[in-house]
């Protein structure tokens, strides 16, 4: 990223074993150096040791633990996903909900294979009807930038090479925060919402000598924080019977990128438009479709360089159905499909995602309390095949209707 580090410096001399001897002046700058380079590698790093956490992060999507067994094709007409603020009048009197979820991930390259896991909590929600509209307050996640990478190195000290052991570690989010409004007249639903955008992202890089080296460790870090807003707009309308149809535009405002409370860099929140379809005719089952355009190149200029966003087109399927029931309430079955492009780029090539999702909704106490789990199985894939990367994802989320 293109903010200025904070730079702290861990450099403890120790005895030296075997290290020939030199000045301590000449060997302070020979690791100043080296630390300089680590730093600038950290500003300008975008191969972060996964593909989905290429520039800011992962889009994580903004969907409910239902939606999400969907594969996010019912997102458009979901109260509780980030989507279209006009599906919010569907929270009855009141609604509270939390959801959790564990990210695994395996990285291949060659032959070498990198597992990590993740945890979020991408969605809170609380909701309560006042009249004839619905208010919606939600906190989910954007973007989620959290890795970590383990390597071997070596520098060169008066000539010699000295092995190092390197740490990259990157913690943070970027996440969306809404108050929705929706009503409904006769066939329509119309909803209006205040978004705002907040989060903080850290990067550490430490660098550990051997002991015969005569060095102890180095590290440096980078913290940035992030704000903006935005506004979005969404209706619905049912032209026949058994079929509804849906869409929702995201308008970005500014995205400030800032440290100590001063702006060191500006872009914008992407603009989001989507459209989505739900027939509901065959008793039992809801079939959906969704497809939409997210402007994500609008951030290109609140990072470094290397961290460039392309605009993408995703799309999704899926389908729930009745079977079956528990304290005589009936069970949710879930599936979906989707495919779409990941917002950052590896060195200038687009990478691919295909999700192939299952889910299911329990109502533990009738429609008072639901709790919904979603199983999400993800490929992504960069032109050439040169590295893959396969995720499961774990979302389960309780959702309270007082």
């Amino acid at each position: 990223m293109s903010a200025p580090t904070n730079i702290v410096h861990t450099v403890r001399p120790l005895p030296p074993l075997s290290a020939p001897r030199r000045s301590a002046r000449a060997a302070f700058c020979t690791l100043f150096g080296a630390l300089l380079l680590a730093t600038l590698s950290v500003a300008t790093m975008h191969a972060q040791g996964a593909l989905s956490a290429q520039g800011f992060g992962y889009p994580v999507g903004g969907l409910s633990a239902r939606a999400q067994g969907t594969a996010g094709a019912t997102g458009e007409f979901d109260p509780l996903s980030s989507r279209n603020p006009s599906a919010v009048g569907d929270i009855g009197f009141g609604i509270v909900s939390v959801q959790g979820q564990p990210d695994w991930r395996t990285v291949k390259s060659g032959d070498i294979r990198e597992r990590s896991t993740l945890q979020r909590v991408p969605l809170v929600a609380a909701g309560v009807r006042v009249k004839d509209v619905a208010v919606l307050v939600s906190a989910t996640t954007l973007l989620d930038r959290s890795f970590s990478t383990r390597s071997k190195g070596s520098v060169n000290i008066d000539g010699q090479p000295v092995e190092t052991d390197d740490a990259l570690d990157a913690r943070g989010a970027i996440s969306e925060l809404r108050l929705s409004a929706g009503w409904s007249w006769k066939s329509l639903r119309l909803g209006v919402a205040a978004v705002g955008v907040t989060g903080e992202q850290s990067v550490a890089r430490s660098r550990a000598f051997p002991e015969s080296s005569g060095f102890g460790s180095v590290l440096d870090s980078s913290r940035v924080g992030f704000q903006g807003v935005g506004a979005a707009f969404g209706a619905a309308w049912r032209p026949l019977e058994h079929l509804l149809i849906g869409g929702s535009w995201r308008v970005g405002g500014f995205l400030d990128a800032v440290r100590r409370d001063t702006a060191i860099s500006s872009a914008s929140v992407p603009d989001r438009l989507g459209v989505g379809v739900l027939y509901d005719g065959i008793a039992g089952t809801v079939l959906s479709a969704s497809v939409e355009r997210i402007n994500w190149s609008a951030m290109n200029g609140l990072g470094s360089a290397s961290a460039v966003a392309q605009d993408v087109t995703n799309w999704a399927v899926g389908a729930e159905v009745i079977s079956g029931s528990f304290r005589a309430a009936p069970i949710f079955w879930r599936v979906g499909y989707s495919g779409r492009a990941l917002p950052f780029l590896l060195r200038d090539l687009s990478v691919t995602e295909r999700i192939l999702s299952g889910g299911v909704g329990i109502p533990v106490a009738g429609e008072a309390i639901t709790v919904d789990v979603a199983v999400q199985r993800a490929q992504r894939r960069i032109p050439g095949g040169a590295a893959a990367e396969d995720g499961t994802a774990l979302t389960v989320g309780l959702t309270i209707r007082p």
